[in-house]
């Protein structure tokens, strides 16, 4: 098969299977700018957008950003494709779909040009700025939700507001531009996986422009708006495989395809200061309250995730479909850590928990996508305290069965040690991971380090003793008997 270039002038040479962009991309005006290009963000924000693209109901496109350096040259390759990608959808039952997504417009590192970052979100034509700078990019308080001064970029970008390196700091100065060059309202909005994400954002934006930016706190405060929001859509890392599946399969020669599954949730609530994409005629879910959504999501899917993905590792298990189908970790996740975690939810609308938990059983399932363990075992300093902490936290208060996201923590803390039950090294991608090493290293003699180490919070003395205690007791058995037997007598209770 003839492999053809991704890009505009090819796109009418692909086969009838690949759906393409029927709109006049020209035509387009980036009103959008987004901080944080990655897979999730172009499966998920830039797919919707293309669709009301597609449909005529759009004429807006994305300008795209990204504030730390790129791991592989992607403006080029961007720039070659004209901005186009193919994203590849794959249910459980195998059916696949592909679409060259045009909605993408223009690329830029702010490494190579900070004042033109400034420019981009300052500019009149920019209307809505959207973020996935993922949990790690927020560096705030998990308590206060207020930025964390005692972060080395927070103080960074304190001393040096024309060469900020976090996303708050980015975009107060992008909005002190603005302000001075037409006062015209925007509206930004959080796509990251943190609670009343909206709020983290304007808290670290409203302290920035307190401290650097005085003159505009008030405007700010009155014509930008910060809503929060829930996105959802299992998104692996791209692999060489899928670039090569699209070459033999269909042709096309796209050198950063993306692949997720065919699920999708977007939850935002309606809070804008200026016109944004008719989202709703997309699918999307336009509420008064996201949290709920929000809570529901990260406690039961993300959560779940890294439940299942320590003990799943330590038992050998490397994709994600071959762990929630291996035996005592279906039932670990679904019948244990899920109900654990339920009562901890707030209501919420429209959503029926037991279907949804038994949805995401099916969709870790989808064995299509490639999903791995390791990719959700990544960066668990900066998911755990939402996703598993805090639920754990409000268990222990209000007296509720916690014994399955203790057991869980404890695997995490297994897992840290740095070598499987065979000795071999645990590849660990987290970017405080040698710290909490360290900590996971002397757990067994000292439980609570562990536990403040991680983020534990909201508990009396009495409380944070007795979960350590429980802790401890897992650990214990993880390390005396192995993860197999540990949860299995864990289930047996």
């Amino acid at each position: 098969m003839e492999n053809i270039k991704l890009n505009q002038e090819n796109l009418s040479r692909f086969q009838k299977s690949v759906s393409v962009p029927g709109y006049n991309r020209k035509d387009l005006t980036p009103s959008i700018v987004h901080l944080g290009l990655g897979n999730f963000h172009r499966a998920h924000q830039a797919a919707y957008l293309d669709e009301l693209l597609e449909r005529g109901l759009e004429r807006t496109g994305i300008f795209e950003i990204n504030l730390v350096p790129d791991a592989f040259p992607l403006a080029e390759i961007l720039k070659s494709q004209d901005y186009l990608y193919t994203l590849v959808t794959k249910s459980a039952a195998g059916e696949v779909n592909v679409r060259v997504r045009g909605s993408i417009l223009g690329y830029l590192n702010a490494a190579a040009d900070k004042a033109a970052v400034f420019e981009r979100i300052a500019d009149s034509k920019t209307l809505l700025v959207t973020l996935t700078v993922t949990e790690k990019g927020y560096y705030y308080d998990k308590k206060t939700k207020e930025p964390d001064t005692a972060e080395p970029a927070v103080q960074w970008d304190l001393k040096h507001p024309g060469d900020p390196k976090t996303a708050a700091a980015c975009l107060a100065g992008a909005l002190s531009l603005r302000y001075k060059t037409g006062r015209r309202s925007l509206t930004v909005m959080s796509c990251d996986n943190i609670p009343s994400n909206g709020t983290v954002l304007k808290n670290g934006v409203r302290f920035f422009c307190g401290e650097l930016y005085p003159e505009i706190v008030s405007w700010v405060e009155d014509q930008v708006s910060f809503p929060c929001s829930m996105v959802d859509r299992i998104t692996p890392v791209t692999t060489a495989a899928l670039v090569k599946e699209l070459e033999d399969n269909y042709g096309i020669s796209d050198r950063w395809p993306v692949c997720g599954e065919d699920f999708r949730q977007w939850v935002l609530e309606d809070n804008f200061k200026t016109p944004v994409p008719r989202y709703g005629e997309a699918g999307v879910q336009i509420v008064k309250d996201a949290e709920p959504y929000e809570l529901m999501k990260m406690r039961l899917l993300n959560g779940s995730h890294s439940a299942m993905s320590y003990p799943s590792y330590l038992l050998g298990c490397t994709m994600v479909d071959e762990g929630i189908n291996h035996p005592l970790i279906k039932t670990f996740i679904r019948d244990r850590y899920m109900e654990e975690v339920t009562p901890t939810l707030e209501p919420v609308p429209g959503i029926d928990l037991k279907a949804y938990k038994d949805t995401l059983v099916s969709r870790f399932s989808n064995k299509n996508i490639g999903d791995t363990i390791l990719r959700l075992n990544a960066e668990g300093t900066s998911k755990i305290p939402n996703f598993m902490l805090k639920p754990l936290a409000e268990a222990v208060r209000r007296g509720l069965v916690c014994d399955t996201i203790i057991f869980a923590l404890a695997a995490w803390a297994r897992f840290l040690e740095g070598k499987d039950e065979q000795g071999k090294p645990i590849p660990i991608e987290d970017i405080n991971g040698p710290a909490m090493t360290e900590a996971a290293r002397k757990a067994e003699d000292n439980p609570r380090g562990f536990l403040s180490a991680a983020g534990l919070q909201g508990l009396s003395p009495a409380q944070f003793d007795a979960t350590a205690e429980k802790f401890k007791t897992s650990l214990d058995t993880i390390h005396g008997r192995g993860i197999k037997r540990a949860l299995e007598e864990l289930l047996a209770h």
